[in-house]
């Protein structure tokens, strides 16, 4: 019985083989060559055999030509999928789509070139869906400009806000069903989803880091193939993953940008500090930041940085003011005994390095001191910044933040500075020029 199964599935495997025409041709050429040499069969038989077994050998050639023609047009199919430049009839499609779904990182030049196609779209009742990246959150938006074009990082945000301000009004224009929504996510993918009077089709742009040109490859998928279905639905999942826009109110707060504090700089400070051409430095004492780092202060000023501080006068009633405020040892004498030991080290640093080093006193009970590196216009560089720390009252720590040349109230904590360093004593006059 096993014998039979066995045999069973043998000729099974044999008829349904690929290459059965040919083995049963070789077979029967195989008889038909045995019978004629042995005499049995005579020249009219073996003529018609021959010619047979010919005609069965052209059906199987034009089978194969078949196979190798239809993978010869498959293959040019897969080939013409990646792309470098979006297709030619893309802008034309989506001016008779009914329904859309356009995905991407800002979508300028796609909202502001197809204005006037998309309030058409909207007049007549198309559906209009847009999801960009959200221009509130700066890392977002920083993430975001890695993926476009050297010539397109620049002012993303603001490039964001405008196409935001302009689907916002052809909303408003056309009180049409357009949809807004922002990615709190930079979108894996740019879409391009329409539906209409045609087939349906999508376009999707695949992100490059730093792109030298249009980032890619592009693909594009007409309804009857395969992996339409699969972007179509990585699509909605994107537009279902997106927040409405405008923010609701209570997002909108969130967003405001805020400095983000820590308890201590850390090795940030001295790692931006040991680079430095220029530096200015308020605050209270600065006894610790002077102890810790006088050798490098040293080296600094021995390389030629130039270097002004601002402390408290000792002799002031900002000195008993910033004594009571002190959250450990509110001692008037000992806040006075580190003012005048920082000025100390301070008269060692100018006179062992023949320096460019500034000192004066103010009489202004200080809110606040910074360290400020390299910011001069001319000194600037990646670790030019505005070291931040609040001076609270009787509150543990003294919160600190960055702010970077650019970012919202560097201009206003600099420029207070400057005003108290213009209204100060002067303690230790520059030493070089």
């Amino acid at each position: 019985m096993t014998f039979v199964r066995a045999l069973l599935r043998a000729a099974h495997r044999l008829l349904t083989d690929d290459n059965f025409d040919l083995w049963l041709l070789t077979a029967a050429a195989a008889v038909f060559t045995v019978l004629g040499i042995v005499d049995v069969a005579d020249m009219s038989v073996l003529s018609s055999a021959i010619l047979a077994l010919l005609a069965a050998l052209a059906v199987a050639q034009i089978r194969s030509r078949k196979l190798v023609a239809q993978l010869a047009i498959d293959g040019s199919k897969s080939a013409g999928v990646l792309l470098r430049q979006f297709p030619e009839d893309l802008i034309s499609r989506r001016a008779e789509a009914d329904d859309m779904l356009l995905i991407g990182i800002a979508m300028a030049r796609t909202i502001q070139g197809a204005r006037d196609d998309l309030y058409r779209a909207l007049m007549r009742g198309a559906r209009i869906r847009v999801l960009v990246v959200d221009p509130t959150d700066d890392r977002l938006v920083e993430q975001a400009s890695m993926l476009r074009p050297a010539g397109r990082t620049a002012l993303l945000a603001r490039r964001i806000r405008t196409t935001l301000d302009e689907l916002v009004e052809l909303k408003g224009s056309t009180n049409g069903n357009l949809e807004i929504r922002v990615a709190r996510f930079v979108p894996p993918i740019g879409v391009s989803l329409l539906r209409g009077v045609r087939p349906a089709s999508i376009t999707v742009q695949h992100p490059e880091l730093r792109p030298a040109s249009e980032p890619g490859p592009i693909l594009h998928f007409e309804e009857s193939d395969s992996w339409f279905a699969f972007y179509a639905q990585e699509a909605e999942r994107l537009w279902e993953a997106g927040t409405a826009w405008p923010l609701p109110s209570t997002q909108q707060l969130r967003s405001i940008a805020r400095p983000q504090f820590t308890d201590s700089f850390g090795t940030t400070l001295i790692t931006s500090m040991k680079a430095a051409s220029d530096l200015f430095i308020t605050g209270i004492t600065r006894n610790t930041l002077l102890n810790s780092n006088y050798l490098e202060f040293e080296r600094l000023l021995a390389a030629g940085c130039h270097l002004r501080v601002l402390l408290i006068a000792p002799d002031s009633a900002a000195a008993r003011g910033a004594a009571e405020r002190y959250y450990a040892e509110r001692s008037e004498e000992s806040t006075v005994t580190r003012i005048e030991h920082s000025l100390r080290l301070l008269t060692q640093l100018a006179t062992s390095t023949g320096a460019s080093l500034e000192v004066r006193l103010t009489t202004y009970l200080l809110s606040s001191g910074i360290v400020a590196v390299d910011i001069p216009d001319d000194h600037r560089h990646e670790s030019s910044g505005l070291f931040v720390e609040y001076y609270t009252f009787q509150a543990d720590g003294e919160p600190k933040f960055v702010l970077l040349p650019g970012d919202a109230g560097f201009d206003q904590f600099l420029g207070e500075a400057e005003k108290l360093w213009a209204d100060a004593t002067p303690f230790l006059p520059v030493a070089k020029s």
